[in-house]
C-alpha cells in the first residue's frame, strides 16, 4: 500500500512538473489530395509512355492506350521536370514569382532583381514562362479529367489548391503574388 502510495505521489510531481506542447497540423484538404494524387498518377504515367518496357520486341512504341489530353499531359509534366533547375535559379534570383492565378511571372519592376537581370536570363525566363504556364493548364486539365468528381466549374478550384501548394513550397527569398495581389517574398520560418 506505501509502495502505491509513494508511486502515486511521485507519479503526480511528475506529471505536474511536465507541460505538454500540443501542435495542430493542417490537414489536406480533399481536392489538395486529389491534386497530389493526380500528380503521382501523371508522374506514374511519364515512365510509363517513356519505359523501355513499351516496346515491342522490334524495339517499336506497343499501342499504349493514352488519351490525348493524358499524352499532353505527360509531355508537360517531362517539360516541367526538365525546366525545373531553370526556372528555381530564376525564382531565386529573384527574376520569377508566383502570381495568385496560378501563373508563373516575371516580377514587376521594383520587386526582385529583374530590373538587373542579364538579358540573356531575361530572354530565358521569357521562353520557361510561356512553357510552364502553358504545361500548368494542361495539367490542370488532366486533374480534372482524372477526378470524377470535379469537373470543368472546378478548374478555379484547382487552380486556387495549386497556388496554396506553390506557396507552402516557395524557399525563403522566393516572391508570390498574394490574395491582394501584392508581391510578396517569403521569409525564413522563426525557430519557436
Amino acid at each position: 500500500m506505501l509502495n502505491r502510495l509513494c508511486i502515486s505521489s511521485l507519479l503526480m510531481v511528475v506529471i505536474s512538473g511536465c507541460s505538454f506542447k500540443f501542435e495542430l497540423t493542417a490537414q489536406r484538404t480533399a481536392l489538395e489530395n486529389q491534386i497530389l494524387g493526380s500528380y503521382k498518377e501523371l508522374d506514374s504515367d511519364v515512365v510509363l509512355v517513356s519505359s523501355v518496357r513499351s516496346l515491342d520486341a522490334t524495339g517499336t512504341k506497343k499501342d499504349v492506350q493514352i488519351s490525348d489530353l493524358q499524352l499532353a499531359a505527360v509531355k508537360a509534366r517531362q517539360n516541367q521536370d526538365f525546366n525545373r533547375d531553370d526556372i528555381d535559379e530564376l525564382k531565386d534570383g529573384q527574376i520569377l514569382g508566383e502570381t495568385n492565378d496560378g501563373r508563373l511571372a516575371l516580377l514587376p519592376a521594383g520587386r526582385g532583381l529583374g530590373a538587373a537581370a542579364k538579358p540573356e536570363d531575361r530572354k530565358l525566363a521569357e521562353v520557361l514562362l510561356f512553357e510552364e504556364n502553358r504545361d500548368r493548364q494542361v495539367i490542370w486539365q488532366r486533374v480534372i479529367q482524372q477526378n470524377q468528381e470535379l469537373g470543368a466549374q472546378n478548374l478555379k478550384d484547382v487552380i486556387k489548391e495549386f497556388v496554396k501548394m506553390q506557396r507552402q513550397a516557395a524557399k525563403p527569398g522566393h516572391w508570390y503574388e498574394d490574395d491582394r495581389n501584392q508581391w510578396q517574398q517569403k521569409v525564413v520560418a522563426e525557430a519557436s
